[in-house]
C-alpha cells in the first residue's frame, strides 16, 4: 500500500513520453502590486502664443483651455492609456475582471487631478475611485521641499549640478551647439542647420540671447544658458503637437523631426532635474513612500508610511520633475524614440512592479518606463496587444532588469543616505 502511494505520487509529478521522462514546467511568477509615478496628460502651454511666438518664424496654435490645464484631448488619451493598463495587467493575472482595486494620489493642480480622473475612467471604469490628496497643500508626497519636511540645501545642490559640468556651463552649453541648432531651426524654419545670421535676426528673441549663469535664485538653483533656454517652448511644441493642433504654415511639423530637435531638451532635463543630489533633496520622501508600498505584506520593517491600503495598483499623478526628479535619484535611464532622453512624456510613467517568482518564491522588482508615442496622440491610436505604447525595460543600478525586493530595498536607501560633497 505504501510503494503504491509513492509511485502514484511520483506519477504527477513526472510522466513518460516517447521512452524519455519530463518534468512538469516550474511554477510560473506570479504578479503581486504595481506603482505607477506618472506625469499628467497633454496640457496647454504654459506660456501665449504671442509669447512662444518671439522666438519662432510661424504663428503657434492656440489651446481650447487655460494655461497649465489638461486639454480635452489629453484626457482622452490618457483614458486610453488607463484602458490598456487594464488590459494589460488583466492578462498577466494581477486585475480581475471587474477589479477596482487601485488607488489614486494627485497633486494639487488641475491637470494632475484630471489626469488623475481621466486614468482611473480607462482603468477602473465602472468604479467609484476616489482621487486622493494630502489635506494641506503643498503636498510634500509630490513638492516635499515646498514643506518644512526636506528642505533644499541650495548651494549643495548647485554644487552637484556645476560639478557635472567641470564649473563650466558655458562649455556643456557649447557642446549642446549642434543639438540646439537643429532645435533652432525647426523654430526659425530655416533650410538648413544651422540657421544663418540673416534668418536669425528674423525673430525678437533668439536662444542665443540667454546669458550663461548659474546662481541660487529665491532660495533655489537656478542655471540660465542658450541649451536651456529650449525648455519651456520644447514642452510648449510637444503638447500642441500631442493635442492634434494645426501648425499652419509651419514645416518639419512630425514626430520624426520633433523627436531629433528634443535632444537638446534632454540634455536639459538631465543636467537641471536629474542629478542625484537633486533627487536626494526633491524625492527622497516620494522614494521612501514607493519602497514602503512595494514592501507591503513582505515583512519587511516599513521606514515610511505605505500609500494607500494594500491595493493592487497604485497611481501618482504629479508633474514631469516628479518622474524624473527621482529617476535622478534612482538612477533609471531611458530613451523613447520620439522623446529627448530621459524626458517625461505627457501621460507617461514610472511603472514599479512587484514580482513574486514560482520557483524561489522570492520578490522581485522589474521597472519599466511606459509612454505613448507622438503620433499616437496625435492621431489617438488606439493601444492595443498589437499597437501598445512605448514601454521600455529599466535597469536598476547593482541589480538589473530584474532586482530582489530587498536588493531594491537596499539601493532606495542608499541612494536617499547618500550625501554629495560639494
Amino acid at each position: 500500500m505504501r510503494i503504491g502511494l509513492i509511485a502514484a505520487g511520483f506519477a504527477l509529478v513526472t510522466s513518460t513520453i516517447g521512452g524519455a521522462q519530463t518534468t512538469p514546467p516550474a511554477p510560473q511568477d506570479k504578479l503581486e502590486r504595481v506603482v505607477i509615478v506618472m506625469r499628467h496628460g497633454v496640457r496647454s502651454a504654459m506660456s501665449s502664443p504671442e509669447e512662444l511666438g518671439r522666438y519662432s518664424r510661424r504663428a503657434w496654435p492656440k489651446f481650447a483651455v487655460p494655461p497649465g490645464h489638461l486639454t480635452a484631448n489629453g484626457a482622452t488619451l490618457v483614458t486610453m492609456l488607463g484602458g490598456w493598463y487594464r488590459v494589460h495587467y488583466r492578462q498577466l493575472g494581477l486585475l480581475g475582471a471587474n477589479d477596482c482595486a487601485v488607488y489614486y494620489w494627485a497633486n494639487h493642480t488641475q491637470r494632475t487631478e484630471a489626469t488623475a480622473t481621466a486614468l482611473a475612467a480607462g482603468l477602473t471604469p465602472g468604479c467609484a475611485a476616489t482621487i486622493h490628496q494630502s489635506a494641506a497643500a503643498p503636498d510634500p508626497l509630490f513638492e516635499a521641499p515646498q514643506t518644512p519636511l526636506a528642505p533644499l540645501d541650495p548651494q549643495r545642490m548647485l554644487a552637484a549640478i556645476s560639478a557635472r559640468v567641470d564649473g563650466d556651463l558655458a562649455a556643456w552649453d557649447a557642446r549642446q551647439g549642434p543639438d540646439r541648432d537643429r532645435f533652432e531651426a525647426l523654430l526659425l524654419q530655416c533650410r538648413r542647420v544651422p540657421c544663418s545670421a540673416g534668418e536669425r535676426s528674423k525673430v525678437q528673441r533668439r536662444l542665443g540671447d540667454t546669458p550663461v549663469a548659474m546662481r541660487i535664485d529665491n532660495g533655489k538653483p537656478d542655471l540660465t544658458s542658450p541649451s536651456l533656454q529650449v525648455a519651456g517652448i520644447a514642452e510648449s511644441l510637444v503638447m500642441a503637437y500631442a493635442d492634434g493642433l494645426a501648425f499652419p504654415g509651419w514645416r518639419g511639423i512630425d514626430a520624426a523631426t520633433i523627436g531629433k530637435a528634443l535632444i537638446v531638451h534632454g540634455a536639459g532635463i538631465d543636467l537641471r532635474t536629474r542629478t542625484p543630489e537633486v533627487g536626494r533633496q526633491t524625492s527622497s520622501y516620494i522614494a521612501m513612500r514607493l519602497l514602503a508600498t512595494l514592501q507591503r505584506g513582505a515583512g519587511a520593517t516599513a521606514l515610511a508610511d505605505p500609500i494607500g491600503d494594500a491595493e493592487k495598483i497604485v497611481v501618482l499623478s504629479g508633474h514631469d520633475g516628479t518622474v524624473t526628479m527621482l529617476a535622478g535619484l534612482l538612477g533609471l535611464d531611458w530613451k523613447l524614440r520620439d522623446y529627448g532622453a530621459g524626458e517625461a512624456a505627457p501621460g507617461g510613467g514610472l511603472v514599479f512592479e512587484v514580482w513574486r517568482e514560482g520557483a524561489s518564491g522570492q520578490q522581485i522588482v522589474r521597472a519599466h518606463y511606459v509612454a505613448q508615442g507622438l503620433d499616437q496622440m496625435r492621431h489617438r491610436i488606439s493601444l492595443s496587444e498589437r499597437t501598445p505604447p512605448d514601454s521600455v525595460a529599466l535597469t536598476i543600478p547593482d541589480c538589473g532588469e530584474t532586482c530582489a525586493l530587498s536588493a531594491f530595498a537596499g539601493h532606495v536607501l542608499k541612494q536617499v543616505s547618500t550625501v554629495t560633497q560639494g
